[in-house]
């Protein structure tokens, strides 16, 4: 009986460690790639920072790009999945728009990285990733601002603008902020954006766009 239940919580044990070691992995890639500012790391590196078998990464995500893949994935699943929510919420447009810009700000500031991966994924792999990508992480963003934009526009509350344009404008605010991590280093002196940083910004992003989406009730 003894070596029965000790077979069993040793199968248990290496059940739980193969459940583990995707995201053990992906955890890996994602310290590495905040420490090194960027994308450029080795496999044998996620490998050394995980404490797993090299071979892992070809049998869970075939390859690098697929665990880059991978990652983006469990980054945007859950955004996504309440952006989609926020579209049909009962709330004004301009409480959409600020909890959404709120959130992708709040995202880029957790995933630095996150802009150039996008970018990285759809230019640098094969036309299936691009796909991909483009219908999981970018479509989604335009989709929903254009919905909360002509919201806001027919409730009187926004002044008619450029939908695609929008998207530029708000994305890149909301990424820029953290993707340009020389411009901390050498004009701001600092080494990364503080939590203090992030909320001040947060504060002067939406300030902003709401100035410039403020419908001229007097016109």
């Amino acid at each position: 009986m003894a070596d029965l239940a000790m077979k069993k919580t040793t199968r248990a044990t290496r059940a739980k460690g193969a459940q583990s070691s995707p995201e053990a992995l992906l955890d890996a890639l994602h310290s590495l790639m905040i420490e090194r500012r960027g994308l450029d790391v080795a496999i044998a590196d996620i490998s050394e920072r995980s404490g797993l078998n090299t071979g892992l990464v070809r049998y869970y995500f075939k390859s690098k790009n697929g665990m880059l893949v991978a990652l983006l994935d469990r980054i945007v699943n859950l955004p996504i999945r309440n952006l989609r929510a926020l579209i049909d919420a009962p709330i004004t447009p301009w409480e959409k728009l600020k909890r959404h810009l709120s959130g992708l700000i709040n995202t880029h500031y957790r995933y630095p990285y996150m802009n150039e991966l996008v970018a990285y994924l759809i230019n640098g792999t094969d036309e299936e990733i691009a796909k991909h990508v483009y219908t999981s992480s970018v479509e989604p963003l335009l989709i929903a601002q254009r919905a909360i934009i002509q919201q806001g526009v027919e409730s009187g509350e926004f002044r008619d603008v450029d939908p695609t344009f929008s998207y530029f404008t708000l994305t890149g605010a909301c990424d820029y902020m953290f993707t340009a991590s020389y411009v901390h280093r050498l004009g701001l002196h600092a080494s990364e954006v503080s939590d203090e940083m992030r909320q001040r910004y947060t504060e002067h992003v939406l300030n902003f766009v709401r100035a410039g989406l403020q419908a001229d009730v007097a016109g």
